[in-house]
């Protein structure tokens, strides 16, 4: 480690020392802030008026020959403070601390930081408080470097109490943030296509939900997210219980953390799902790995041989599926048309009801190149017409939305209306 990187991180530790000391007991260091790639030095939260927790402080950090001029670091706090919203802003060189006026236009030097005039204890009910601390969790979590302790919870603000639903939608905001990083992607879905996939289960939405392949759960939370929505609204939610199987250990983690405050029972298993011991389920929801060849042969139901993961993923999910369940799979489009699948897909059209086929544009998967395609099979109904539908590339998100007239008419075609709570 080079010696300015180590006076560097001597400053952090003195100055979260200082800060602590002065009264805020809720501070983080090297804190990306969602939808940008700004890492503040140092981020800590305080009471407001009228006791609200909210990011009261935002600090950065000159050390060395970079520390001759604090004024120049200005605009790099003006740009934090605006996204963050903090009252107290500061710039730190070396030992000496520097307070920036209201607009941002000169620096006074200080002592240290002021104590936070509504002190350190309150409740946090706006996600967006605790956003950013649960996207530098998983980005943290995420990035690609050398195996480390495997998390055990989700981070907490120190001294507060965060709502469930706070923390709920900061979790979903931070996995959609995080979503389209390296290191991720793989591991994780398009907020609006775990949203679609939940969507088309319909009215099928009853026991247990499956992902065999759950990467960081984003289709399981879809699935909450709907029951949620019932809860809240006043109705009678489903009786709903979550299954998640992921391959890597530290995804997850990640997802039985989130898992703890989904509101609805949920269980992640660390496993690969073609040896695991899988339940029968009333529904699964999945993407399976893409571009993945199975190390050994796998039998499908018709009789016949495959290494390609996603004929033998398909034929996993119905085998595990209730008579009368069904299953929402996200593939990429080539399974509709791969000559080597040709006889398999004549099996499931004469076998099982091939519900739905929804095309999904490129870029609609985040991490990948390729144009996708929604399955949708109902186990136990009888063979029947498919609907087959489009997103166009310049309004898909439109078109595959909740309300989205595409999943509207699926919907419809596959329960036989659409009025049904999303």
């Amino acid at each position: 480690m080079s010696s300015p990187r180590r006076e560097h991180e001597a400053i952090v530790a003195r100055v979260v020392e200082q800060l602590r000391h002065a009264g805020f007991r809720s501070v983080e260091s090297d804190l990306r802030i969602a939808g940008t790639n700004s890492r503040p030095d140092i981020v800590a939260w305080a009471a407001s008026e009228d006791g609200k927790v909210v990011p009261w402080v935002v600090i950065e950090i000159k050390s060395g020959a970079s520390s001759s001029k604090p004024e120049f670091v200005l605009p790099q706090v003006a740009q934090y403070a605006s996204t963050l919203g903090t009252a107290d802003n500061y710039v730190v060189m070396g030992t000496k601390w520097f307070k920036a006026d209201r607009s941002f236009r000169r620096l006074e030097p200080v002592s240290g930081p002021t104590p936070p005039p509504f002190g350190s204890h309150g409740e946090v009910d706006d996600p967006a408080v605790v956003e950013p601390l649960l996207t530098n969790w998983l980005a943290s979590l995420t990035r690609e470097m050398a195996p480390r302790e495997l998390p055990v919870g989700l981070p907490t603000l120190e001294g507060f109490s965060v709502t469930n639903e706070a923390y709920w939608r900061a979790a979903m905001r931070a996995i959609a943030d995080t979503t389209s990083r390296s290191g991720f992607a793989q591991h994780s879905s398009s907020p609006l296509i775990a949203a679609l996939v939940a969507r088309l289960i319909g009215n099928r939405l009853e026991g247990l939900v499956l992902d065999p392949f759950s990467g960081v759960g984003s289709f399981l939370w879809a699935v909450a997210d709907r029951v949620r929505g019932a809860m809240e609204r006043g109705e009678s939610p489903p009786n709903v219980r979550l299954l998640g199987v992921e391959l890597e250990e530290r995804t997850a983690a990640i997802a039985r953390a989130i898992g703890e405050i989904a509101g609805v029972p949920t269980d992640i298993v660390a496993g690969d799902a073609f040896r695991v011991e899988l339940p029968m389920s009333s529904a699964i929801v999945t993407a399976p790995p893409v571009g993945m060849r199975l190390p050994q042969p796998y039998e499908l139901l018709n009789g016949r041989v495959t290494t390609d993961m996603d004929l033998a993923a398909v034929d996993l999910s119905l085998r595990h599926l209730e008579e009368g369940g069904r299953a929402v799979i996200l593939l990429p489009r080539s399974f509709v048309y791969r000559s080597s699948g040709d006889a398999y897909r004549e099996y499931l059209a004469n076998e099982f009801r091939v519900g739905a086929l929804i095309g999904t544009p490129r870029g609609a998967v985040p991490g990948t190149s390729f144009a996708g395609v929604v399955l949708v099979i109902d186990k136990g109904d009888a063979p029947g017409e498919t609907f087959v539908g489009q997103a166009a590339d310049d309004d898909w998100q439109v078109q595959l939305g909740v309300e989205g007239a595409l999943t509207k008419a699926a919907v419809d075609h596959l329960d036989g209306f659409s009025e049904i709570w999303s």
